[in-house]
């Protein structure tokens, strides 16, 4: 993929020279690609009524062509990647010097002129094919800005060119006379300890520079015709933290995007608004429409002796991420999304500024994107410290989010991203101790552990236009744009099912639709008493092989890995809420095209862990009430849906599989692992959870005088080092054991578990946590269960008084399985 983002001519040259290899057949066939539009914001509406990319293809010649039977493709490596129509010769007929619009939007549910993929706004290929793949015409284009449209001027020259007022289906006119170059920055955006000047330059001649220093655009132009901003005349003085945005306008030109850069300078920051007052002009105080607003550092521990000299350790220690936008978006008494916090989707989505900063000074990324509040009972006005959900789109620039931001375990394009942070048990909202930053993310990495999908997560501090906001993560959304990059597949044919963020909670489809989601949960209803019932929701017939016109709606081994995190955990809030009796937090995702089952996510378990009802807190669902959550199809989750399954012996003997393998043996939930993957995550904000406290420690009423510090964060890392971790592990299996979802027989341990060994190594086989039976076990690979074992069974039968039992064997063959106790 080729783009440039600095200057065109290379670019234009770059289309000329491909203009020349792919109009080699442009005598025989007068046809070319003669504008297109890669990121369509308001300019054109498709017959759907959505503003999609779009191509214009023009007969320059003096006969009219039926295009249809023809190839137009983003990969020119792949020519034939979507054929035109050929059943409707009037819809692909160009008159003599005429035109020809074809949606390139991914529609596959319209049999129109809509191509099967979305161009990409980032830069990429299009090439016209004759039907017998020869190559009729071709451009590489670099990265698009919203509304203009690319096209040959005058038509069917081998001149590219901008238009600020596009065409489509139409002559080409009106151009932009060039492009104003970007502008250079004397000083990258980072970290700062020292004051300086900072120099703006472009290399557009007679091109003025604007600039705004508080998060407004840097030029405006009224309705009138009147523009207002700062012009740029010399050097700008630097010596606090300050967030700049600029632009450069040349009139007749097309101006250069609005870019932004932070400066941050963390011995100012330790001391941002220490008596909690607005930090300027545009920042409210008090509330507004009953949301709390808080500011600033507390100087309780920001003069601290135990915590003065790590401040701006603190503030260093992890990235930062820095939104930049008008005030007015977040707290406009009518139309500011901080302070209609309950307010959702696109009516309420505000424009930023997004910077990733990096302490080390290695290169981030800065990009425009859509701004929006999200979660659910959190959004009260109470809460001070609210979520946010990054979505980026071409109407503000990019298109896509392109940066690693989660190094080699992730994907690099995102189209959306959240900035989640502890709500419920957080310092901000209720003041609680149990406030950890790490009880969600816990989950999530337990999720990766299995080796099942999972939502990826980092730690940063927040800034909003320069002010501090606190500890923040991001997080993977379980959506169709999560499942094309790490399942596989086009979004499109994805299903995602969640609830939503409302009072009832009623499950709905994101993406897609809830048909397959129903076909499972009529399943669910019907039972699965027989194995037939539990195959065929797998895709299987009744002898368990596989059916190719079966209906695979369950992965069985994610349901149940899910639900062992949830048990293990002791989640109250998901699938299944213990307050408010109805399904909550779920998410699931499920492939229509090619199904592999359904899958679900951890989600918001912050109250897990012990954080709601101790050591001893079990979601196994034992009263009728919750229990039966999930009966009514509009609160169908996996909780119920696992119940139900355990109804049938094989599901049940499975999940006492997967338990045994989690639950003993060093498996990933005992003691060791899990006290490795906690402070793992910990050790991440070991320090900057003491920059979390100066800012929100104090933010509860009841904290004013006496705030969080980091010595109540740490007194929870001990409790879950030193006594939730080494007990938990037994305390759930005997709450499964309590509603027989797991057999009340001996666990198996083994004195090695699998690897290279010596000849004549003996492997023991020891039995404890229950009543002690025979220990079964095979060497070629067969289930040790099955009842047509040949007889007699290889059986050791232990020694009642120690319980152990020896198999002296040689060198263990990778089919080698061992059996539990029956």
């Amino acid at each position: 993929m080729l783009r440039n983002t600095k200057t065109h001519l290379p670019l234009l040259a770059l289309l000329w020279i491909t203009y020349l290899i792919g109009s080699a057949n442009a005598a025989e066939i007068p046809l070319v690609i003669n504008e297109f539009m890669a990121s369509n914001n308001t300019t054109i509406e498709d017959p759907q009524g959505q503003y999609d990319d779009w191509i214009e293809i023009h007969n320059y010649g003096v006969n009219a062509i039926n295009i249809g039977g023809m190839y137009l493709t983003d990969n020119l490596s792949s020519p034939t990647k979507w054929r035109i129509r050929t059943n409707n010769n009037a819809a692909t007929t160009i008159p003599a010097g005429g035109y020809l619009l074809i949606w390139a939007d991914n529609d596959l549910t319209d049999p129109g002129l809509h191509a099967n993929y979305k161009l990409d706004a980032g830069g990429e290929e299009i090439g016209l094919f004759d039907s017998d793949a020869t190559l009729i015409d071709s451009i590489i284009f670099g990265e698009q800005a919203g509304d203009i449209s690319y096209g040959r001027y005058p038509d069917a020259s081998n001149y590219w060119q901008a238009f600020g007022f596009p065409s489509p289906g139409a002559q080409n006119v009106s151009v932009y006379e060039g492009f104003v170059s970007d502008i250079e920055f004397s000083h990258e955006r980072g970290f700062y300890d020292e004051s300086f000047y900072l120099t703006l330059a472009t290399e557009t001649e007679d091109a003025i520079i604007y600039y705004s220093l508080d998060g407004t655009e840097p030029y405006k132009t009224s309705a009138r015709g009147s523009s207002s901003g700062t012009a740029y005349t010399g050097p700008i003085s630097i010596s606090r933290t300050t967030c700049l945005k600029v632009i450069a306008i040349k009139t007749g030109w097309k101006p250069t995007d609005i870019k932004t850069h932070t400066y941050i300078f963390v011995k100012d920051v330790i001391r941002q608004s220490p008596a909690g007052q607005a930090p300027g002009p545009g920042w409210p105080t008090g509330s507004v429409n009953g949301q709390v607003i808080n500011y600033g550092m507390d100087p309780d521990i920001v003069n601290d002796p135990r915590w003065a000299g790590l401040m701006e350790i603190a503030l260093l220690d992890i990235p930062t991420i820095s939104l930049v936008t008008d005030l007015e978006n977040l707290f406009d008494q009518s139309t500011g999304i901080y302070v209609h916090a309950r307010n959702d989707g696109l009516n309420w989505e505000r424009r930023t500024s997004v910077e990733l900063i990096n302490p080390d000074g290695t290169p981030g990324f800065g990009l425009d994107a859509g701004l929006r509040i999200r979660g659910a009972f959190s959004r009260q006005g109470s809460n001070p410290k609210h979520a946010f959900r990054l979505i980026f789109r071409n109407e503000y620039g990019a298109g896509k989010l392109r940066y690693p931001l989660f190094g080699d375990e992730g994907v690099d394009e995102f189209d959306k991203i959240d900035l989640r942070t502890s709500q419920n048990n957080s310092w901000a909202f209720e003041g609680g101790s149990q406030n950890t930053l790490i009880r969600d993310v816990f989950s999530r990495d337990v999720q990766r552990d299995m080796g099942q999908p999972y939502t990826r997560s980092r730690y940063y501090h927040l800034y909003i236009n320069g002010h501090y906001w606190g500890l923040y993560q991001t997080q993977e959304r379980a959506d169709a744009d999560f499942a094309e990059s790490y399942l596989d597949g086009d979004q499109e044919e994805y299903d995602v099912i969640k609830n939503d963020s409302s009072g009832s909670r009623a499950l709905h489809a994101t993406d897609g639709n809830m048909d397959a989601y129903r076909r499972l949960y009529n399943a669910a209803v019907a039972g699965f008493y027989s194995n037939e019932s539990y195959f065929a929701v797998q895709g299987l017939r009744p002898d368990g092989t596989p059916d190719p016109t079966g209906d695979k709606l369950l992965d069985p081994e994610n349901l149940m890995d899910y639900m062992i995190c949830t048990y293990y955990t002791g989640d109250p809030d998901a699938p299944v809420s213990c307050w408010a009796h109805f399904s909550n937090n779920v998410f699931a995702i499920y492939n229509r095209v090619n199904p592999e089952g359904f899958t679900w996510y951890r989600h918001d378990a912050e109250h897990s862990l012990g954080a709601n009802g101790g050591l001893n807190e079990g979601r196994l669902l034992t009263n009728s009430t919750d229990r039966s959550i999930g009966q009514q199809w509009r609160n169908f989750n996996p909780a119920w849906l696992h119940i139900r399954l355990t109804a049938n012996p094989e599901y049940l003997m499975q999940f006492a599989d997967r338990v045994n393998m989690y639950f003993s043996n060093g498996g990933l939930l005992t003691a060791s692992p899990n006290i490795q993957r906690w402070m793992a995550r910990a050790d991440q904000i070991d320090l900057a959870i003491i920059a979390e406290s100066a800012r929100w420690g104090d933010a509860h009423a009841q904290r004013r005088n006496n705030p969080r510090t980091k010595n109540d964060w740490e007194g929870q890392n001990n409790y879950m080092v030193n006594t939730f971790f080494p007990n938990r592990t037994q305390i759930v299996i005997n709450q499964m054991r309590s509603v027989n979802m797991f057999p009340d027989m001996a666990l198996v341990s083994f004195n090695q578990h699998g690897g290279e060994i010596m000849p004549g190594f003996e492997l023991l086989m020891s039995q404890s946590n229950g009543t002690p039976g025979t220990i079964f076990y095979t060497l070629d690979g067969s289930d040790p269960r099955s009842s047509d074992m040949p007889q007699p069974a290889n059986a050791l039968v232990p020694e009642s008084t120690d319980k152990r039992a020896i198999v002296p064997i040689g060198p263990i063959s990778d089919d080698w399985k061992g059996g539990g106790a029956f």
